[in-house]
């Protein structure tokens, strides 16, 4: 994809796009890519799979702007206008795309007319958008992006191992809620403290972004060793004051996203780095294209995560990994 058509598409909500021509003599496949939050890494791994492998594909580009409403929108001209193949960024874009496993409304959902991969997707089996990752059992089947709480936790004890932790997120997001869950069953399990600090809702039954600084200071006042920043869209999109505040009252913040490190100031992570994701879904799309059943293809994650430490984070916090950690992380 060419600088100028990636701007475009970034400039845009909706729009198509050729990649991949090369192979003018194959079939050129339809793919409508709905997104959640605009064009990103993930996104543009998608695209760039196929322009590298010469796979003839039209991208159909529809940004939901993190509206479930409009996602259900493009979900109906999908239904109407049946490309090819769905691509799905997002938890909240692929559960309302396609419905809970056991509660589809042909009527509202990508029932069996279209087939769909996702990607950036929090806890599938959870979220109930498939009953299982080695087998969907639906036509659709996708990628994992975060690796699973028990690891996320040994690998924070491996920086500097802990008795206390606190979180904040958004209550009203699926991602946050599952994983809290998690993250209290490995409280329970592991005997540390989890303090819990969910963001109010406002009068829009939206979370309030003004209280989010004032939560860090009480996990922090609460004797928290970290804090965990779950993935969550609400704190994405204010990972810059979530991290100022964590640096400003000395707290060192663990994610499993590397938007909150490569973006903002989180200090170590554990993660998939979102363009690999993208080009892993890539590879399952492509599978779909070729005829294979999606109900059968598993939901994996990446062979390998990435540790990534912030040096300008642990230069401020006076936080430093140790030198057996620097033997596998990479520094920003």
């Amino acid at each position: 994809m060419t600088a100028l058509a990636r701007r475009s598409l970034l400039a845009g909500t909706m729009g198509s796009l050729l990649v991949g021509t090369a192979r003018a003599q194959a079939k050129t496949h339809r793919i409508m890519m709905i997104s959640w939050r605009g064009w990103e890494d993930a996104c543009q791994g998608f695209a760039d799979y196929f322009t590298e492998r010469q796979i003839p594909v039209e991208l159909i580009i529809r940004d939901a702007a993190q509206s479930a409403a409009t996602v259900r929108q493009h979900v109906a001209e999908a239904k109407a206008t049946k490309p090819d193949l769905v691509y799905l960024w997002g938890t909240t874009t692929a559960l309302t795309a396609l419905g809970p496993y056991d509660a589809v409304d042909p009527k509202v959902h990508l029932a069996d007319e279209v087939p769909a991969v996702f990607n950036i997707v929090t806890e599938p089996v959870w979220n109930k958008i498939v009953p299982s990752l080695e087998q969907p059992g639906r036509r659709a089947t996708g990628t994992l992006y975060i690796t699973g709480v028990d690891q996320q936790l040994a690998t924070l004890a491996a920086y500097r191992p802990f008795r206390s932790m606190g979180v904040t997120y958004s209550p009203i997001e699926g991602n946050s809620l599952a994983v809290m869950q998690l993250l209290h069953q490995q409280a329970t399990k592991l005997g540390f403290q989890l303090i819990d600090r969910p963001v109010p809702l406002g009068d829009d039954g939206k979370p309030l972004a003004s209280a989010l600084p004032g939560k860090v200071r009480e996990i922090a006042e609460a004797g928290a060793q970290w804090l965990y920043i779950a993935p969550d869209t609400f704190l994405n999109g204010n990972k810059i004051p979530l991290t100022e505040t964590a640096m400003a009252v000395g707290l060192p913040s663990f994610t499993s996203t590397e938007p909150y490190i490569l973006q903002a100031h989180a200090l170590f992570g554990l993660v998939s780095r979102y363009y690999a994701v993208g080009q892993f879904t890539g590879f399952k799309a492509e599978q779909i294209l070729n005829g294979a059943d999606p109900a059968s293809i598993p939901v994996e994650p990446l062979a390998r995560f990435s540790l990534i430490v912030n040096v300008h984070t642990a230069n401020r916090l006076k936080f430093y990994p140790p030198l057996s950690l620097l033997r596998y992380a990479e520094t920003v």
